[in-house]
């Protein structure tokens, strides 16, 4: 009966370990090639699908199409590359086989780090939004705490910068213009009629998502934009945008459709939307977040955070308030 018990306990452990799968630094095999996605040059990482860097992420719609292949129940792949702040890259990458979701997360590469290669099997993926960031998450994950595992977070929480302003020029001599950071506005109305609005602002909602839509296309990467086009009376715009110390300026034409000059049109075409508008200074009354203690006349509702983060905090903090 001894020696019946100690097996079964040794089986166990092995099973445990191999479970979390947890090595050393060998080498990782990059995900199956798919001939309709657009691969992402990182040196020294191979076929990489999504690149994480510190405030901006690049391919984050591959990650949205992984996601809906999981949900759809269709077998995919990812690779995910983020930079940490000494600059070296960590790999994640996801294999999901219809059923179940593997997690391998390799720090090899990261000097400061580990150095192991660790893989967990997961039951699913979820994605939460809200106004100021955007969660993937793993769950139902064995061998890590909550069984959840964040595997992408888009931050574009405006409020967070010391400065966001921007400067708008469209038309097809750049007439027109829109500026926050002046607060004024110039818009022709004819041929040889201007309109200027001095005091001209966009309220913060409107900024806000502005700012989103900028990090959604990944603004502070370097662009390769087409500012010149074979057609009349096109379209073209400049814009300045004024972050923290910092500027970036952009100019292109409506002619560019590359995927970066397609995204940027977009964010153009929504602030000239916004400012034709009549706005109200405060957007409608919304909460969004999770409860984190009830009482009779009370709620206490933590926001911006996902739900990885809302379990970190009932652990930690909840004694505490």
């Amino acid at each position: 009966m001894k020696n019946f018990t100690y097996i079964n306990i040794l089986l166990m452990l092995i099973i445990l370990l191999v479970g979390c799968n947890t090595v050393g630094n060998d080498s990782i095999k990059g995900g199956t090639q798919k001939a309709d996605r657009y691969k992402l040059e990182v040196k020294g990482v191979d076929n990489v699908d999504v690149l994480d860097t510190h405030g901006g992420v690049e391919g984050w719609e591959q990650m949205q199409g992984f996601y809906d292949n999981i949900q759809n129940g269709i077998a995919s792949d990812l690779r995910i590359v983020h930079y940490t702040i000494e600059g070296a890259p960590i790999v994640t990458d996801l294999t999901y086989n219809g059923e179940s979701l593997e997690v391998k997360n390799d720090y090899s590469r990261d000097t400061y780090g580990s150095g192991e290669i660790i893989t967990n099997k997961c039951g699913n993926m979820v994605k939460e939004a809200n106004d100021t960031n955007l969660s993937y998450i793993a769950i139902d994950c064995n061998c890590i705490p909550y069984g959840m595992d964040t595997i992408l977070q888009i931050s574009y929480d405006s409020s967070e910068q010391d400065l966001f302003e921007f400067e708008l020029m469209y038309g097809e001599e750049l007439e027109n213009e829109i500026n926050t950071l002046t607060k004024q506005a110039k818009k022709e109305i004819t041929v040889n009629e201007t309109e200027v609005m001095a005091d001209f602002d966009l309220p913060p909602h409107i900024k806000q998502e502005v700012f989103k839509r900028l990090v959604f296309a990944n603004y502070l990467a370097e662009k390769d934009l087409k500012a010149m086009c074979d057609i009349e009376d096109i379209m073209n715009y400049q814009l300045k945008v004024h972050i923290n110390s910092g500027q970036r300026v952009f100019r292109w034409a409506a002619c560019d459709q590359s995927v970066d000059g397609v995204k940027l049109t977009e964010v153009a075409e929504y602030i000239i939307e916004q400012s034709d508008k009549k706005q109200s200074v405060e957007p409608e009354i919304k909460v969004q977040g999770y409860v984190l203690e009830m009482t009779k006349d009370t709620m206490l509702i933590v926001e911006e955070i996902n739900m990885l983060d809302f379990e970190w905090i009932k652990l930690n903090c909840l004694n505490q308030i």
